[in-house]
């Protein structure tokens, strides 16, 4: 039997399952805060049962609190060194740990990790999947029929969606064969594409890498745009999107959602990046300051702008893609990326 890989929209509290999956990484943020404040106020058990160091865990039984019937907190580094291939690593350890527990564990809910805090959802989610894999072919006993991914955001669960059928098209060993997939639907409530673990393996131990740095074999491009949710859509399908059908990871920091020294965290992702991309529109302050840290350390950038927008400082010489709609704004962005990887 292969295990299922779903992505569900929906509330987590209320999703049944086995076991729920989530970290403490120094503290609580997003999800496993709610989670632990549901747990803490139904005494079931305390805050400093849930302090917990890197690798360390705890498993709590709900006793109806929430619709899973057990909690698994697993300790991990901080929230901004925690990347990519701690993720795999987060995943891989804990199907370990779960693998010498007595009790059945059919249905596993989780979340993913990094995009409330700008990393690329998809790739978090990919880095997951690895992981769980590479526990579940060393460990023949398990008897996981699904470990479902759930999300709130309906918008972020589509995407999520449509990257785990992307990859079912790619791997022969899928559940659900490749007619099956393609017809198999995106709905908002909930979403659910299954696919199949394939053979993936990924090292039991993940090599050492910088702190803050989230990881990754593929290069990235960082997006400088303004801190606004009128310009969520612009992000997704204008920029996020092509930047993806690239092969390249695509980053930005949400400032209302960073937690720690989010200047640290900017620099260290733009020195490091492949590109960068600057949506200039509204003329934000934070937006020209992280196009000037870029220029300083010679990273490439790409403007772009809403049709109408006027550029300021030395900016305003260089080339800009004005778009009047999304669509326009992926499709010449995408041709610019390709053009840049093909002098390479």
């Amino acid at each position: 039997m292969r295990t299922q890989f779903t992505v569900m929209t929906g509330d987590i509290l209320k999703v049944p399952s086995d076991l729920l999956l989530l970290k403490h990484a120094g503290t609580f943020y997003g999800v496993d805060s709610i989670v632990a404040t549901e747990l803490f106020n139904a005494k079931r058990c305390s805050k400093n049962e849930l302090e917990l160091e890197p690798k360390k865990h705890v498993i709590i039984d709900t006793k109806g609190t929430l619709a899973a019937t057990k909690v698994m907190f697993l300790g991990t580094r901080s929230i901004d060194s925690f990347g990519y291939d701690e993720m795999r690593e987060f995943a891989r350890l804990a199907l370990a740990i779960l693998a010498k527990q007595d009790f059945p564990i059919y249905r596993l809910t989780t979340t993913i990790h990094g995009a409330g805090y700008g990393l690329d959802e998809e790739e978090a989610l990919l880095s997951l999947v690895s992981g769980f894999e590479s526990a579940l072919e060393t460990n023949d006993q398990f008897n996981i029929h699904e470990i479902c991914f759930i999300e709130r955001n309906s918008r972020r669960a589509e995407s999520l969606a449509s990257a785990l059928n992307r990859r079912t098209s790619r791997h022969p060993h899928s559940l659900l064969p490749p007619d099956d997939a393609k017809k198999a639907p995106l709905s908002f409530e909930p979403i659910i594409q299954a696919i199949a673990a394939d053979s993936v393996r990924y090292s039991q131990e993940t090599s050492s890498a910088k702190a803050r740095a989230p990881t990754s074999a593929k290069r990235h491009v960082f997006v400088a745009m303004p801190f606004s949710d009128a310009f969520e859509d612009v992000y997704q399908y204008g920029i996020y999107s092509p930047i993806r059908d690239c092969g390249l990871i695509c980053e930005k920091t949400n400032e209302s959602a960073f937690t720690g020294d989010i200047l640290h965290r900017i620099r260290d992702r733009i020195e490091t990046a492949f590109l960068v991309v600057a949506e200039m529109s509204e003329g934000r302050p934070n937006v020209y300051l992280e196009v000037g840290y870029a220029w300083g350390k010679g990273i490439p950038v790409i403007f772009c702008a809403r049709h109408g927008e006027e550029l300021h400082f030395d900016v305003s010489g260089h080339r800009c893609i004005y778009y009047k709609n999304i669509r326009q704004l992926s499709k010449d962005l995408e041709k610019l990326i390709r053009g840049i990887l093909k002098q390479e």
